[in-house]
């Protein structure tokens, strides 16, 4: 009986081995076809495929980045500027200048011969009228010595008719006749010389005007060259003043300019001449409007704020504080174009009025940033943010 379990137990032994080698042979076989079907069905990550495809010794490839994903955080990073659309207007400026009131002329009344001062008829300020006696000279032997050279006159005169005569009827020479007449000329030149040295005691008004200096009294003895007195011509006054050679060329002659002098009066003239040629030293351009004083109430010397009417251009009103500078020092602004990107444009300051400045130089419509300007740099992409105030409010413009 002993000897017939035992033999049942060493063959029970002998059989469990090998029952869990078939199960285990099972397993393995199944987890390899779900395996490989997991890798067909592409569920499996990237890695996970390329490393079962390669019996697991490649090593796994970097995961490939979402476009879309790297677009959301690029725009996140964008700095975000105020931006304002402006749309320019057709506007005819006007030039500021500083300037000064003028005469319109000034004559310097000039002694021409030599003598004391006999009579004076003017004082400053007096108005005068061309041709009116200013004063004299003292004549002394002048009007004698006009008398002896008319008494001449007359004397070669007859002996010219008479040496005439004569030689008509072969009596005398054509020689004799010929100096009778020459004689007779050199009288009347003498004459005349005396004539016009009696005249020049006389100080006459060149031209209707106003006395601005006497520079001499009754009693004063003057040489040839001595100033007697400045007439100066207030109707019409003078405005002048020197605009920029980028200026002048927005001005045109027979346009109605205003002056507002320093005295507080505000007066209207016609801009009369805008000179050719630049001044050598300023690179400026003299002009001058002529103001209608027919009452001579101005006054020449009085400092001026000129008012000239630039040709009519298209201008945006913007607010000082969008002006900037490029790397070169030009003057401008700031805007974005359709791809969100930052523009520098240069612009010319056309006016400065209280509402703000208009210039030129910017497209007819443009977006200008009106917040932001100076952390954002020429060619730099943004975020635009449309700003909800105009800057300035042009609608009062």
């Amino acid at each position: 009986m002993e000897t017939t379990e035992t033999s049942e137990q060493s063959d029970t032994a002998q059989k469990k081995p090998g029952r869990r080698i078939r199960s285990s042979i099972f397993v393995a076989a199944a987890l390899a076809i779900g395996a490989t079907g997991w890798i067909v069905s592409g569920n499996l990550p990237t890695e996970m495929r390329a490393t079962l495809q390669d019996g697991g010794e490649t090593e796994a490839q970097p995961a490939v980045p979402d476009p879309r994903a790297e677009a959301a955080t690029d725009t996140e990073k964008l700095p975000s500027v105020r931006v304002y659309r402006s749309t320019a207007r057709n506007r005819q400026a006007t030039i500021r200048i500083a300037g000064v009131t003028e005469a319109s002329r000034s004559g310097r009344i000039m002694a021409e011969t030599e003598g004391p001062i006999s009579r004076i008829e003017i004082e400053e300020g007096d108005v005068v009228a061309g041709g009116d006696l200013l004063g004299r000279i003292e004549i002394d032997e002048r009007q004698a010595i006009v008398r002896e050279a008319e008494a001449l006159v007359q004397q070669r005169a007859i002996e010219f008719d008479a040496a005439a005569k004569l030689a008509s009827k072969g009596f005398q020479s054509e020689v004799r006749r010929a100096q009778a007449q020459a004689e007779l000329q050199a009288a009347k030149a003498a004459l005349d010389r005396a004539k016009i040295d009696l005249s020049k005691t006389r100080f006459l008004a060149p031209f209707d005007g106003v006395v601005s200096t006497k520079d001499v009294e009754l009693g004063d003895l003057v040489q040839i060259g001595d100033l007697i007195a400045v007439i100066v011509d207030m109707d019409p006054l003078l405005v002048v003043a020197n605009v920029s050679e980028r200026e002048v060329g927005r001005l045109a002659e027979g346009a109605l300019a205003e002056a507002r002098l320093i005295t507080g009066e505000s007066v209207q003239g016609i801009l009369s001449y805008i000179a050719p040629k630049a001044d050598d030293n300023t690179r400026t351009f003299r002009v001058e409007v002529e103001i209608p004083d027919t009452g001579n109430r101005l006054k020449a010397g009085v400092t001026a704020e000129l008012l000239l009417p630039a040709q009519q251009s298209d201008a945006h009103l913007i607010s000082p504080a969008l002006l900037t500078l490029s790397d070169v020092g030009d003057v401008g602004v700031k805007t974005v174009d359709g791809e969100q990107t930052v523009r520098f444009v240069p612009v010319r300051i056309a006016e400065d009025t209280p509402e703000g400045l208009w210039v030129l130089g910017l497209p007819k419509t443009v977006d200008l940033i009106s917040v932001g300007h100076e952390f954002v740099a020429d060619g730099e992409r943004v975020e635009a943010v449309p700003a909800t105030v105009l800057i300035p409010d042009q609608s009062k413009s």
